[in-house]
């Protein structure tokens, strides 16, 4: 009864109270992005084959890792100065800072896919040495900048508190349209289902930009925003997302150069299924990244140890069943995407280890990146990006798949208790300590 009264006098507070409603309605949304994504990959890896769908998920990486470097640290930019102009009614400069935050992504993102155009010939022959690479990447290439805006706006989107619509665009309308092409003209080579994947991002984009036409509060005047200050902020945050896409994918790509393409797609397969714990994650955060930008605008430091210490809470509640059934099914979940996938049933099993380490650490980048900390951030990112690196290139030459894995998922847990370090260091709490 007193746990009872005690959660309900909690639940009194608006701000838990936001984030607990709010993270429902994105979990709801990050489960069928899960399972969307899940079956997805499942077609993917079915129809194609473990040497085939090895391609596709080595373009498909390329593609997350190099849109992530042309979003120039601005995502997150983003839902901070949105987050923070909406809570003060500054309408002009919300404009403002998305306006030239999606003009500077623009330019960088295409810039970078033109790059990769004139060079394919170059990546296939020296580093991705996979035979039938060179379509699937001209394929993928297109995507860049598609994907790279479709994820601004969804963090703009974040910024307003629209939680259901930037999960949409950023989660779920990608794997669901990949997911109804496959199904409706089964194609059997990776560059088609490449293909594919670019239609289904233009129309994420298309969505993305209605969403945020019918969203954004109106204003007479868009206000200029300095782009001293925006850059002061994304540069550290540019440095972290292009470290962090290292420590997640960079093994990935080493198997990609170092083995064989049936690899890469275990990789791949264990690695997207294991990231599904952390769907929690994505769906906390959509809700209290956004609160903590404004509570820390607002200087409430009591609210925002309470806000991130009940996300905590919400994300282990819904997290550790998923993790279970990973480590005590492995070889079952990995036999939806074919008999030859059982080979990654233990790499599933490190790889979920690793991501629930990110989850019981809470939401310490967001809390990081939304109250100042950004080069802290940064630093962190450059200690956990190359404990990955040496991990990678020390294991994976002679271990290959579970090397990766290894290298991975110690690279992940380091990244996320660096930033439990620098939350108490800096904010005064520790989001381990979780039940005071």
């Amino acid at each position: 009864m007193n746990h009872i009264m005690r959660l309900s006098s909690r639940l009194s507070d608006p701000h838990i109270r936001e984030v607990v409603l709010g993270s429902l309605i994105g979990l709801g949304i990050k489960v069928l992005s899960a399972v969307s994504l899940f079956i997805m990959n499942m077609v993917v890896a079915r129809t194609l084959g473990a040497a085939e769908a090895g391609l596709f998920f080595l373009g498909f990486t390329l593609v997350t890792v190099v849109a992530a470097v042309g979003r120039l640290g601005l995502d997150q930019s983003l839902v901070r100065f949105i987050a923070a102009s909406s809570a003060t009614h500054s309408t002009g400069v919300l404009h403002g800072v998305y306006r030239k935050s999606i003009g500077w992504v623009a330019i960088a993102s295409i810039g970078f896919a033109l790059l990769g155009w004139i060079n394919t010939d170059r990546l296939v022959e020296h580093v991705f040495n996979q035979p039938g690479f060179e379509p699937v990447l001209r394929s993928f290439l297109i995507a860049i900048p598609l994907v790279a805006l479709y994820t601004m706006h969804a963090h703009a989107l974040q910024g307003l508190k629209q939680i259901a619509k930037s999960m949409l665009t950023l989660n779920v309308l990608v794997p669901v349209t990949l997911l109804l092409l496959l199904l409706i003209a089964p194609v059997k080579s990776a560059d088609a289902v490449a293909n594919y994947f670019n239609i289904a991002c233009l129309l994420t984009l298309g969505t993305g930009l209605l969403f945020w036409i019918k969203s954004a509060p109106k204003t007479e005047k868009v206000e200029s925003f300095s782009s001293t200050q925006l850059r002061k902020t994304c540069t550290p945050l540019w440095v972290v997302a292009m470290l962090s896409q290292v420590v997640q994918w960079a093994p990935q790509l080493m198997l990609g150069a170092w083995a064989s393409s049936e690899n890469v797609a275990f990789f791949a397969v264990a690695q997207r299924t294991a990231m599904l714990t952390s769907f929690v994650l994505f769906a906390v955060n959509a809700i209290a990244a956004p609160k903590f930008a404004a509570m820390h605008a607002k200087g409430d430091s009591e609210g925002l140890k309470r806000v991130a210490i009940w996300s905590v809470r919400l994300m282990l509640l819904a997290a550790v069943p998923a993790l279970m059934l990973m480590l005590l099914a492995p070889e079952w979940l990995m036999s939806f995407f074919g008999e030859e996938f059982r080979a990654a049933s233990t790499a599933l099993m490190i790889l979920a280890l690793g991501q629930f380490v990110n989850i019981a650490t809470g939401s310490v980048g967001y809390l990081l990146s939304m109250t100042g900390h950004e080069r802290d951030l940064r630093n962190n990112a450059i200690i956990s990006a190359v404990i990955g690196l040496t991990l990678g290139l020390v294991l994976i030459p002679g271990y290959g798949l579970l090397g990766a894995t290894v290298a991975t998922a110690v690279a992940v847990a380091s990244q996320n208790l660096l930033g439990v370090y620098q939350v108490r260091k800096h904010l005064g709490f520790n989001t381990l300590v979780f039940w005071k």
